[in-house]
């Protein structure tokens, strides 16, 4: 079962409880009934988001229904809601939270699953270390400040291309893309150089911008076989991403039916067999489109370029010539 799967499972099942069970907590803090009315309203509008795909506007719903009426089952929900947006560090954090605020209110099996669920997600992040000449340095991790440099110790980070800045008044920024994979440490030495020494050095530099530039050398096409691959990989890509769109919606038809009282048996089964068949097409195009992208990249690599194959023929000098009324030209261009 998928994790969104689950997701829509438990939503169906606590977009009421998570809030009422919230409530005796609540009473004997500051809140009010008013306030725990809001929570219960922003709760099920979070839950109502995140089935539409606004996964965002789903987290900013849960996140407000937890600051009035904090309960742990939220903090699930959060979690789920993390995985979507595809950011692993957020959800470990909260998927810690709630086994620890839970604590033996959770069943044993949902425990179990959340620590696979996180085992999972622990190969999604790594450990960076970022080092720099200047403390105090600012560091940001595409675009979200993480910190002023030196830091305690390594950041989790999502696994991916990450843009990594360091800035700090009166130094030039200092700015890398970095590919990171997951579960594995990397460190990253960024290096500020002061605006006044990155001056002196422009000026100096002026001097030896007389030498002669050569033209850039042209290079062959890419080879037919290349293009045959890459149309071939854009039909599997676009089949794989209909199917799956067909699979989420059969996927909502399926949870519709078994939130559906009394169950009609029947439409259940027709419904999960309809779920299988396109959750299978989906597979089936996106293996073809990964296959083919793989070809198309051997083929991209293998196409010949006049750059590297070949060496430019030196050049003669050019003559000038007269022949009665004309001007000849000589020579290799």
């Amino acid at each position: 079962m998928s994790i969104r799967f689950r997701l829509l499972v438990l939503l169906a099942i606590t977009s009421t409880s998570a809030i009422a069970a919230a409530e005796p907590a609540a009473s004997t803090s500051s809140a009010s009934p008013a306030a725990t009315a809001e929570a219960r309203e922003r709760f099920q509008r979070g839950v109502a988001l995140y089935r539409e795909g606004s996964f965002d506007a789903a987290l900013a719903e849960f996140k407000r229904a937890y600051e009035i009426a904090p309960n742990y089952r939220i903090l699930y929900n959060l979690a789920q809601v993390q995985v979507e947006r595809h950011d692993s560090v957020a959800a470990l954090t909260l998927f810690s939270q709630y086994l620890q605020q839970g604590g033996a209110e959770i069943e044993a099996e949902r425990r179990a699953q959340v620590e696979r669920d996180m085992q999972s997600l622990r190969g999604r992040v790594a450990d960076l270390t970022i080092e720099s000449n200047v403390a105090g340095a600012q560091l940001t991790i595409d675009g979200v400040e993480a910190g002023t440099l030196p830091l305690a110790g390594p950041i989790q980070v999502n696994s991916g291309v990450r843009q990594i800045t360091v800035a700090k008044p009166g130094y030039q920024n200092v700015s890398k893309s970095v590919t990171i994979a997951g579960a594995q440490p990397i460190k990253l030495t960024l290096t500020l150089q002061s605006l006044d020494n990155r001056a002196a050095g422009a000026a100096a530099g002026t001097a030896s911008n007389d030498a002669p530039v050569e033209p850039a050398k042209e290079s062959q096409g890419l080879s037919t076989p290349f293009w045959v691959s890459a149309i071939t990989t854009g039909v599997f890509t676009g089949a794989a991403v209909t199917f799956g769109v067909i699979s989420l919606n059969k996927n909502q038809k399926l949870d519709d039916e078994l939130n559906r009282y009394p169950t009609d048996a029947n439409a259940v089964d027709d419904a999960r067999s309809s779920v299988k068949t396109t959750a299978a097409l989906t597979d089936a195009f996106t293996g073809a489109a990964i296959v083919s992208a793989a070809v198309t990249v051997y083929f991209a690599l293998k196409s010949p370029s006049s750059s590297s194959n070949a060496k430019a023929a030196p050049r003669g000098p050019i003559q000038v010539g007269a022949s009665g009324s004309q001007v000849l030209l000589s020579g290799q261009f």
